[in-house]
């Protein structure tokens, strides 16, 4: 590994020897506002350089609306300009909280509390309430509410919040459907955000939210609390399988595509948006991915650069790009500051900068928190202060009515202006007419789209998904796809091998996942689907043991069993990883994989059987690397949702060539985290990860050849080398050719590597890439182009900053060089 990065570097300094025998020093020139200032010579020790500088308002033009955006607008602004004319202070104090569906339901049952709804609704105008009666676990004995279930629960909130509104203004239902609608029961559940990224495909996750907002909707819920677009650069953190990965670009491109699909490409405050499309959440507003501990809402450290180049793009491309109506908040504090108390990142930069027009909900009681947690507030007015000052709409209180007391309080002393709360409400209000919840409030349970709800082909959709995710990391001599000729016996061994539950991970059924696998109506586990597609006939037998549990002390006994069955088999297939999990519960302090499942996994190998190896797991959990490397195959399969059993099963016997990569980087060792695959020049070598981002092998092969930029100058006598005028886009093509024997889909990636800057710049960042799907010998020119943008990096003055310079474009084993005057 470390011969093929020398190579790398002494091929990126001799493409700087030739571009540099060319050319010499240009002028710097600052431009701010994409107006041209004066010229300023700068001498630097490499030369003088041509420097821009970007705004985001430069690279996501304000839409130019027409005439039906237009009239909408106009009917919004009249419409709600009369209805907050009429409204009390405590009603729009009421727009502002949300309250959880526990504070509606009696104990232990999914009955509302019809009286303590009406007094809500007639005292505090309560306009919003979120979750699901059975997030937290079983309510009684019911396991998972059905469409006609939520379907009289919404249609009774929403029938006595009306009666109680002097203005007849509806609440708004917030759900958490982060893989799929997870608590609606028969919904169609996806692979995790981990396994949609590894894809490399956006179609699939602007599918997997089209389906995702659409069992949502069925249900009467018109919001969604979803996408998560932080990076996941912190392994130990337990939500990191919520995002998609470590790389910005591909948490721009593919969080702006669930953008897309959950709000049917629309825009909630100049277009609206009707069933089946819901509205979506940008979340959490931003930093929360990267705890300095690893462990969930607790303090990160991030200086304003890093910010700017890793957090904030796909909050920029998913909200300012693609639309995002709303966003939620980071619950933990960024350099000191709580980000619900962060006016300079809620309002400065959100408002600002990426100039969102839609609703700024908390997170679960974080203005709360902001007294007895983070200790920025001595009082609850204090804190409630703080969070309005900072920009926040709407409170997600969300189990008492302290916000609006407080803050009806608050006005009335003279200490919160009405003015203050009109912001909010009018967001809030502009979000529920965007929704056509004033014209229609309640859900129809006889809707054609109710019964759609896991529907057969919303099932071959995610197990489509599942499919491209699936990421081959290992395959020694070629022992996958399994040979049914001379493979006869197979062993089927470890904890998630006939298990659909830890498939789907957390938010399944049950905020912290589902409690067994009869709580889902569809889905396959890996043994029912190797033996649903090999018939496990007397010519090919299937063996199956647990081997081992998870986080039990140590059974040798269930272990020697799956190592006698092992004798027997042609080849072993152990199925390992981690339980369901989610948020704070989910905290670990150890990144290592469960003692037992190595043990297992250990003495499986020992037998000297061939031992395919296959992940489910939320985060990258460490095994010896001589153990993993000692496995003739190793298959990532991340969180892939219900279906995924089939899919794996289809991979493993050759029906489906796998086409994942990996969207993180998967640490060696527990000391070896936190560099990702983007670091600087001076980490070159400090890091030695088990398998490297963008990893992922074929039953075919791909061979890139004719990397060339078609708009760029070509250099005279120097081969694959052009110069071009920065601030410009540019176009790159390259021929992808399957030159192996079976059809097959590959993920081509084109990075960029910028040679100097005025900041140390990163090795190389992605900055595009493609999925292919080819026949034998089939060839495709894919062409990619790069916008100014995608040759910046945040500048000393933490600004998004161009300059002039070398650059190394990469697609697989081809570059080519390109100097930007």
């Amino acid at each position: 590994m470390k011969t093929i990065k020398s190579l790398f570097l002494l091929s990126l300094l001799i493409v700087n020897i030739l571009i540099s025998s060319t050319y010499g020093s240009s002028i710097r020139v600052s431009i701010v506002g994409g107006e041209e200032a004066e010229v300023i010579e700068k001498p630097r020790t490499f030369g003088n350089k041509r420097e821009l500088k970007l705004e985001y308002s430069q690279i996501y033009p304000k839409k130019k609306l027409n005439q039906e955006n237009i009239n909408f607008m106009s009917a919004r602004d009249t419409f709600v300009d009369n209805l907050m004319s009429k409204m009390s202070i405590a009603e729009k104090i009421g727009q502002m909280t949300q309250l959880d569906i526990t504070t509606l339901t009696s104990p232990n049952t999914i009955t509302i509390n019809e009286t303590t709804l009406a007094y809500y609704a007639k005292t505090y105008y309560i306009g919003s309430y979120l979750n699901s009666p059975v997030s937290g676990g079983l309510a009684g004995d019911i396991h998972h509410i059905n469409s006609s279930v939520w379907l009289d629960m919404i249609n009774t909130i929403q029938n006595i919040v009306m009666e109680g509104s002097p203005n007849k203004i509806p609440m708004i239902y917030g759900l958490d459907s982060v893989h799929g609608a997870n608590y609606v029961h028969k919904a169609t559940l996806f692979p995790h955000n981990t396994g949609l990224a590894a894809t490399f495909n956006t179609e699939h996750a602007t599918t997997a939210a089209q389906i995702t907002s659409k069992d949502t909707v069925a249900v009467g819920i018109p919001w969604v609390f979803a996408p998560v677009l932080g990076i996941g650069v912190q392994p130990l953190w337990a939500r990191i399988y919520e995002t998609f990965g470590e790389d910005p670009y591909v948490a721009s491109m593919m969080g702006a595509a669930a953008v897309r699909g959950f709000q049917g490409g629309n825009n909630s405050f100049d277009t609206p948006i009707n069933a089946p499309s819901a509205v979506c959440t940008a979340k959490h507003y931003f930093g929360y991915s990267d705890p300095t501990s690893g462990k969930d809402r607790t303090a990160a450290w991030i200086p304003e650069r890093m910010l700017r180049r890793y957090f904030l793009p796909s909050f920029a491309e998913a909200i300012t790009g693609a639309g995002a109506g709303t966003i939620m908040i980071n619950s933990g504090e960024v350099n000191g500051v709580p980000m619900h108390t962060s006016y300079k990142y809620l309002t400065e930069v959100l408002r600002g900068e990426l100039q969102f027009e839609g609703v700024a909900v908390t997170d679960w009681q974080d203005i709360e928190k902001l007294v007895y947690f983070h200790h920025t507030a001595g009082s609850a007015e204090e804190a409630i202060m703080q969070a309005l000052d900072a920009g926040i709409d709407m409170s997600m209180v969300p189990l008492d009515l302290s916000f609006p007391v407080i803050l009806a309080e608050m006005v009335a002393a003279g200490t919160v202006p009405e003015s203050r709360l009109d912001l909010s409400v009018r967001r809030i209000l502009n979000l529920k007419y965007a929704l056509g919840l004033f014209d229609n409030p309640y859900p129809n349970p006889n809707a054609a789209i109710v019964d759609t709800i896991g529907q057969v082909s919303d099932r071959e959709a995610a197990a489509a998904t599942a499919e491209e995710s699936i990421t081959l990391l290992q395959n020694k001599n070629n022992i996958l796809p399994l040979n049914s000729n001379t493979v006869k016996n197979i062993l089927l061994t470890g904890p998630s091998a006939d298990s659909i539950r830890n498939l789907n991970g957390g938010w399944s059924v049950h905020w912290q996942g589902a409690y067994e696998d009869s709580e889902f109506p569809f889905g396959t586990s890996i043994l029912t689907g190797l033996r649903e597609i090999t018939n496990d006939t007397d010519d090919f037998n299937i063996q199956y043991t647990i081997g081992h549990e998870i986080g039990v002390p140590t059974n040798q006994t269930s272990i020697d069993e799956a190592v006698e069955l092992a004798q027997s088999s042609d080849v072993v297939v152990v199925v390992i990883g981690e339980l369901p999990e989610a948020e704070t519960p989910g905290d670990i302090y150890d990144l290592s994989m469960d003692p037992n499942e190595v043990l297992l996994l250990e003495q499986l190998v020992a037998t000297g059987k061939p031992v395919v190896l296959i992940l489910v797991e939320a985060r990258p959990r460490i095994l010896p690397p001589a153990l993993v490397y000692s496995c003739a195959a190793v298959l990532m399969a991340y969180l892939p949702g219900s279906e995924g059993g089939k899919p794996i099963a289809n991979i493993l016997m050759g029906n489906v060539n796998p086409s994942g990569r990996l969207p993180l980087t998967y640490p060696g060792t527990t000391g070896d985290i936190g560099v990702p695959y983007y670091h600087k020049y001076s980490e070159n070598g400090v890091t030695n990860p088990l398998f490297q981002f963008g990893d992922g092998l074929s039953y075919t092969v791909f061979n890139y050849t004719n990397l060339v930029c078609s708009n760029c100058n070509p250099i005279s006598g120097q081969a694959s080398n052009y110069s071009g005028v920065l601030g410009q886009s540019y176009t790159f093509t390259v021929t992808v050719t399957n030159n192996g024997n079976v059809q097959g889909k590959d993920s081509v990636l084109l990075y960029l590597s910028d040679l100097w800057a005025q900041v140390t710049p990163e090795v190389k960042m992605l900055r595009g890439f493609q999925k292919v799907d080819l026949m034998p010998a089939q060839s495709q020119q894919l062409s990619f182009t790069l916008n100014a943008y995608e040759f910046s990096f945040i500048g000393v003055d933490n600004k998004i900053t161009l300059e002039s310079g070398q650059f190394i474009i990469m697609v697989g084993n081809q570059q080519l060089g390109l100097y930007l005057q």
